[in-house]
């Protein structure tokens, strides 16, 4: 299946109003940010050789990874959109060690100067409208400016779990549902991308978050939020969002989440729409649970989606 070109919305969470998008990302990044206020950095996280410094490093704003200098460049024409994203796993490998030495206080700045160059990202937006849905380029294939700077919101939630080890406590609500709403957004934007008729929910108690992609040629896709209760259409549902932002992650067992149900699948042949598009992004977090899951199950039919997202996670 190859690419499509998408030159008509809608974009999203792009396409929402643009000061919840603002409102929510910031949120979000706060929330990180008292997190990472309170943790024991030199206790180990859950990721494999990672303290909490290494991941609070890996988050923060460093002069020799400038993630949101080069979407904006990308966005404002200075940079080509296809050229290739960086690779996280190798700027980890030269982030970490460089940084090892960080304090907190050093780390704290880091974070407030990644969510100052936030801030400058959203403003620029606000000065030139035509930034917000320009195409910036990513694991996915290109997307606006601004569904890039929400899903950075996934980053931030999944990392926060990371960081349970060490002392941070559960996650506000907030983070969380904004993680959630991010990982339905790219599921969405790549369904687009690839020309799949999908309609699929991340539901979770209390909601969740809903896309739909037409399949259609050039055109885009949507996001909702769910209304409390079983899902109406075809959904993973998880007994809390740090189980689905875990599993989408590959940071649980998807078949020990579904055994104790914990992830329930709501109509298995609307979920299994999203299968293809494994295929396409092969490296990403998600894919190997879904395998795991259907070889752990018997076969395709007896899959869970696990969706693709935007960003690796992985140390």
């Amino acid at each position: 299946m190859s690419s499509i070109e998408i030159v008509s919305g809608p974009w999203g969470t792009a396409s929402m109003p643009a000061e919840a998008q603002r409102t929510r990302a910031l949120a979000a990044w706060d929330a990180f940010r008292d997190l990472a206020g309170r943790v024991d950095l030199d206790a180990p996280s859950r990721l494999p050789g990672w303290d909490g410094r290494a991941v609070i490093t890996h988050l923060a704003s460093w002069p020799e990874a400038p993630l949101l200098a080069r979407l904006l460049a990308e966005a404002s024409g200075r940079r080509a959109p296809d050229a290739a994203p960086m690779h996280q796993d190798e700027v980890n490998a030269r982030l970490v060690p460089a940084h090892r030495d960080a304090d907190r206080e050093e780390l704290l700045a880091a974070l407030d100067d990644g969510r100052a160059r936030l801030v400058a990202a959203f403003d620029a937006t606000t000065e030139d409208p035509s930034l917000a849905l320009a195409r910036t380029g990513s694991q996915v294939g290109p997307v606006p400016l601004l569904t890039q700077l929400g899903a950075i919101a996934y980053e931030l939630a999944v990392h926060a779990l990371d960081l349970a080890p060490c002392g941070a406590g559960e996650p506000p609500p907030e983070l969380l549902d904004a993680g959630v709403l991010a990982l339905a957004d790219i599921t969405g934007a790549l369904a687009a991308r690839h020309g799949v008729r999908a309609r699929a929910g991340l539901a979770v108690p209390g909601g969740g978050w809903g896309f739909a992609a037409p399949g259609a040629a050039g055109t885009g896709w949507e996001v909702f939020p769910l209304p409390p209760g079983r899902p109406n259409l075809p959904a993973v549902e998880a007994s809390a969002a740090a189980l689905l932002l875990d599993a989408s992650a590959g940071r649980r067992a998807v078949p020990t989440l579904l055994a104790r149900r914990d992830l329930k699948p709501h109509n298995l042949p609307g979920l299994l729409s999203l299968a293809p598009l494994l295929d396409h992004v092969p490296g990403l977090p998600g894919g190997p649970a879904l395998r795991l899951t259907a070889a752990a199950l018997g076969g395709v039919g007896r899959m869970t989606a696990l969706l693709p997202t935007l960003t690796r996670t992985r140390p």
